[in-house]
């Protein structure tokens, strides 16, 4: 199937070679090859090395924000007994993207492994969860695709 509205057209060459690159198996769809459609259309300019470089910086911009979020939140904690949970947002890739962190004081999770009951449950400190927030790919140009998407679909199969 394809989709016809003007908001949808306007992406059909990259959506194309994307594609191009994706098979299907059962229910799934996946690259063929990782990355392909992803690397094989990178804008003029910028290569693979580009890229890798900048994948690298990345990974350690998000471990060293851990760290330093992780030290900041420690004193915090440390100081105020009362505090339980603190959450902190830093900014990285588009200008409204972010690495999201909650740090927990402490957090309790059982031990299905445990021989013993009093090893049944494990307390652990300084919980840093993670989710990263894209929303520079989640703006309204994103969000009219998806409902024109659906808008093209509805009707088209009766269950």
């Amino acid at each position: 199937m394809e989709f016809k509205a003007d908001n949808l057209t306007k992406f059909k060459a990259l959506a194309d070679k994307i594609k191009a690159t994706l098979e299907v198996e059962n229910h799934a769809i996946k690259e063929a090859k990782s990355h392909t459609a992803y690397y094989d259309n990178l804008p003029e300019g910028h290569t693979r090395d580009t890229v890798a470089a900048l994948s690298d910086y990345n990974s350690k911009f998000v471990t060293a924000s851990h760290i330093a979020v992780g030290e900041i939140a420690a004193g915090i904690l440390a100081k105020d007994k009362k505090v339980d949970t603190i959450e902190a947002e830093i900014g990285m890739f588009g200008k409204n993207d972010h690495i999201n962190i909650t740090v927990n004081r402490s957090k309790t999770y059982n031990n299905f492994l445990a021989k013993d009951d009093q090893d049944k449950e494990i307390t652990k400190h300084l919980v840093m969860t993670t989710s990263v927030s894209m929303h520079s790919a989640k703006g309204t140009a994103l969000k009219s695709v998806k409902e024109a998407m659906g808008e093209e679909f509805h009707g088209k199969f009766k269950t």
